[in-house]
């Protein structure tokens, strides 16, 4: 009996240290699964959508659960074709310019929203002032993050002189009330402030619309783009949102805001290469 009990030590010690190895005869101390094989490849865990992967949750904001024991996790997505990571927080896709993870980008999220309020008497007219600050507190699972520090106490400002990719979104909320025809336009403009002393430029602009008839109920409007840009130290950037209409009236009025959720509103940085 007590052979048979140092038989069974020994062997569960030589399985505890010991590496598995497919396609080979050759183990290494440097893996725990080793596969070679020149000819045939290794099915990962897929999905036919995003909705069926673990801690999917759509009551949350970012539509997964916290889980820190699936960090590291991978999954094959069908729907968009290409690879998930899970960091603890959510599932991140493989390709894309924003991750928590990720050391040279940013992503904020707005931490004052702005009011533009409308009227139409005969020909509508919008009066915008100011513009969203996006200086929200990190939040990982909203995935928002400040990897390049752009965040002063009130300016978002280029730390790093290079090329960048911006991504801009941002949603509008609200609608009209009263009867009137025509459209509503949305627009979204990205400016840069190149020197303190320099004034705003733009770089690019967004329209969405909105066919306005008697009522306008959709206010619920995102408009979004992405820019690649050369930067350098110091160098601000903000959002400019604007509301026109060219709507005809009898009389009506209008209050939209631009909305402060971070998955409708943010703008994101990542730095492509420094000089």
């Amino acid at each position: 009996m007590k052979r048979i009990l140092i038989m069974l030590v020994m062997f569960f010690q030589y399985s505890a240290y010991g590496q598995v190895v497919i396609g080979s005869d050759v183990s290494s101390v440097k893996n725990i699964l080793k596969i070679q094989d020149g000819t045939r490849g290794v099915i990962l865990p897929y999905a036919n959508t995003y909705t069926s992967f673990p801690k999917y949750n759509a009551a949350a904001t970012d539509i997964f659960d916290d889980y820190p024991n699936l960090v590291g996790g991978l999954i094959y997505n069908k729907s968009d074709d290409q690879y998930y990571k899970y960091d603890g927080f959510s599932w991140n896709p493989s390709r894309q310019i924003q991750g928590i993870f990720q050391p040279k980008i940013s992503r904020l999220g707005i931490s004052a929203g702005i009011t533009i309020p409308c009227i139409s008497f005969g020909i509508g007219f919008c009066f915008a002032g100011g513009t969203p600050g996006y200086l929200a507190a990190d939040n990982k699972s909203q995935v928002l993050v400040d990897n390049l520090t752009l965040k002063n106490a009130s300016t978002v400002t280029i730390k790093v002189a290079g090329i960048y990719d911006i991504g801009v979104a941002l949603g509008f909320t609200g609608g009209s009330l009263g009867f009137q025809a025509g459209i509503t336009e949305f627009k979204l403009t990205l400016q840069v402030k190149y020197t303190s002393a320099s004034d705003w430029e733009t770089v690019v602009s967004k329209t969405n619309y909105s066919v306005v008839f008697v009522i306008d109920t959709q206010g619920n409007k995102t408009s979004s783009f992405a820019q690649t840009i050369s930067l350098p130290v110091g160098a601000e950037l903000r959002v400019v949102p604007e509301i026109s209409s060219n709507a005809i009236s009898g009389g009506a009025l209008a209050a939209y805001g631009t909305d402060t959720n971070s998955i409708n509103s943010y703008i994101a940085a990542r730095l492509i290469k420094s000089y």
